[in-house]
């Protein structure tokens, strides 16, 4: 196995300096002997496909892997549900025109060869691997790049997205069949890290031969044939046979072509048992030998609502690799017990997530004396010394992990211990002093405390339980500690749907989530600071910053404005140690002001990794932006 050293991540160079084509040491020698999967022999001998070397680009992709595997096999993993387009996305769909390499460290050449940006960030010049094909043999070309911009900014389209962000939108130009330009209005230093997260699937999810038939640009019967086919206009149409990036209906065309390594043969419905895929014959990437990839034949997911199936099928070693869904706090043990009976053994992973629970409240809530008291930062601290987080980390993660707020991870090199840990002492009387200072000094016969209003300090926090189980395991302990010192949490069960639903209405006095940005600091600071929708806690100053939603936006107060100027700066930047430095500052304000609570750092999951599947790292960074396991090139991975 191959072993991946973690380190702390460094912050992404941004490219002031032309990007050198990767596997340069590769390219030199041309005379490569490119090979192919047997499977596809056949179909080569009857001329149904062309041979392998032109099938490929002149500069195919090289990637390095531990060991050259050998062709055939199907992966088994499982799917939750058939909405699961997540783990298409983290397993065959991460495909963009950049990718991070293996350590999250640094943002690589992938189906653009080349790039090189000016100094202040508002222009990108790149260079496409030359000879690429989609699925159906067609040239990828900047044709297919023009017409996602093309489409992304349609306003009878539009996904919103980096391509059509409204205050800062791509302009393209088109300078051949392989080189083009992406000019903004404004600095975009955060541009090459976008791209390489799973947002940079979009731009290259649009083959212009096939998907333009369905548009009136260039068909003007495409209302009637939409018409036609059951739909109300061409949009909706068009949406169904082509959508975008990682939409689950994007799954359910096999006509689609596309980029990845594997085509989708059982398509994804709702009523789906298995999603099954086979392997692309025009993939543009080969091994150190010039075998042209991906090792494995086909993919196989297995489609369930339970978790428990899942688990049991990875349990019966009938799951080749998997982490998503089944690699809970619960099934650890399980999975430890059966690995030699299940042919399996345990991978490690790293979240990126920081904690395992956050308690946002509602800093912009209708009720002026909520408002007033969930803005109050004694009051915050006062919650956070009630917490008992031990007996939390005992009872609920069997010992794992330890009290953490949310932060950057020891992995990132924003860590800060004295940001972590703050106020993450169990101590009811102290507690009590920060909330006497918070104005909360009277009780009611229940030993509630009452607010200026006279009604008892009740918070009502949202919760998805159907999404992580623990979550309401936390909320219960918590309802106890915090009930004795004076103030109430009632639990809200809800479903994704309305829990969403609520933020823009402002329905809610309290939301809990993960801590994500505990790596991707600067790419995703939600709890530092009012950054995005998921900013829950400050999600009306939110629509200030972003100028969404304007008929909502609240002026935010003034060191939230500081932070968003500081982010602004970061977003201008296109060199990387001057981001870090303005990440820093944002991050000092962050822990002078204790917006969001936390509860403990997300411990380290694990994955399940069968016995003769080679290529694996033993370690793997998760998150949704680096979408485990796409990064690790599971196309070098084989069965031995």
């Amino acid at each position: 196995m191959h072993k991946l050293t973690l380190h702390r991540r460094a912050p992404v160079a941004g490219g002031l300096v032309a990007v050198l084509m990767a596997g340069a040491a590769f390219l030199a020698t041309p005379a490569l002997a490119q090979q192919q999967a047997p499977m596809l022999d056949a179909l080569v001998e009857s001329g149904d496909l062309p041979p392998v070397a032109e099938r490929l680009p002149t500069n195919p992709q090289v990637v390095e892997a531990e060991s050259i595997g050998q062709y055939g096999g199907t992966w088994r993993m499982g799917m939750r549900g058939g909405g699961d387009n997540g783990l298409i996305a983290k397993t065959v769909a991460y495909e963009g025109l950049v990718r991070y390499d293996r350590q999250w460290q640094g943002v690589l050449p992938n189906l653009a060869e080349s790039w090189e940006a000016n100094a202040d960030a508002t222009e990108y010049t790149f260079k496409l691997r030359e000879g690429v094909k989609w699925s159906d043999g067609t040239p990828f070309t900047t044709e297919d790049i023009a017409f996602a911009v093309e489409l992304y900014q349609d306003p009878e389209y539009a996904a919103g997205s980096w391509i059509d962000n409204v205050n800062n939108p791509v302009h393209l130009e088109v300078i051949d069949d392989y080189n083009f330009k992406f000019r903004f209005d404004e600095p975009n230093g955060m541009l090459l890290e976008t791209m390489a997260s799973v947002e940079g699937i979009h731009i290259v999810s649009l083959q212009k031969a096939y998907c333009s038939q369905f548009y009136p640009k260039y068909n003007e019967n495409a209302d009637a044939e939409a018409q036609a086919a059951g739909f109300t206009n061409w949009a909706l149409y068009l949406q169904d046979r082509c959508a975008w990036g990682w939409e689950t209906i994007r799954f359910s065309n096999p006509d689609l072509p596309v980029l990845y390594p594997w085509v989708i043969d059982q398509t994804l419905t709702a009523n789906a048992a298995r999603v099954t895929w086979k392997r692309n014959p025009y993939y543009w990437k080969v091994d150190a030998e010039g075998n042209q990839l991906p090792y494995i034949d086909n993919l196989d997911m297995r489609v369930s609502e339970s978790i428990e199936e899942l688990t049991l099928l990875a349990l019966n070693g009938e799951i080749d690799f998997q982490e998503r869904h089944i690699a809970t706090v619960v099934n650890r043990p399980l999975f430890f017990d059966g690995q030699e009976q299940g042919g399996y053994h345990l991978g490690e992973v790293v979240p990126s997530a920081s904690n395992t629970l956050v308690l946002q409240l509602n800093f912009n809530h209708d009720d002026p004396v909520k408002r007033e008291l969930y803005q109050n930062k004694d009051f915050r601290i006062g919650l956070s010394h009630a917490i008992d987080r031990e007996e939390i980390i005992d009872v609920v993660f069997t010992g794992q992990g330890e009290p953490f707020q949310v932060a950057p991870r020891p992995e990132s090199p924003f860590y800060d211990e004295e940001l972590a840990k703050q106020y993450t002492e169990f101590d009811p009387e102290l507690a009590i002093q920060h909330l006497e200072a918070a104005g909360l000094t009277e009780t009611n016969g229940d030993g509630i405390r009452l607010m200026s209003n006279g009604q008892p300090a009740r918070i009502t926090a949202d919760v998805i339980s159907a999404l992580r189980p623990e979550w309401i395991d936390i909320l219960e302990i918590m309802q106890l500690q915090l009930a004795a010192v004076g103030i109430e949490i009632e639990l809200n069960n809800i479903d994704r749907t309305l829990f969403y639903e609520k933020r823009p209405s402002n329905d809610f006095d309290a939301q809990v989530w993960a801590g994500d940005g505990g790596i991707e600091v600067v790419q995703d600071p939600r709890y530092y600071m009012p950054f995005s929708d998921e900013s829950v806690w400050a999600y009306r100053w939110v629509q200030s910053l972003n100028g969404t939603r304007p008929e909502i936006a609240e002026e935010p107060v003034d060191w939230a404005k500081q932070q968003m100027d500081l982010y602004n700066q970061i977003r201008a930047s296109s060199d990387p140690e001057q981001r870090a430095d303005l990440m820093r500052q944002i991050l000092a304000i962050t822990k002078e002001q204790f917006p969001v609570i936390g509860v403990s750092l997300m411990p380290n999951s694990y994955s399940i990794v069968r016995n003769n599947l080679r290529n694996v790292p033993e370690s793997m960074f998760n998150a949704w932006l680096f979408p485990t396991p796409a990064p690790m090139d599971p196309v070098t991975w084989y069965f031995e």
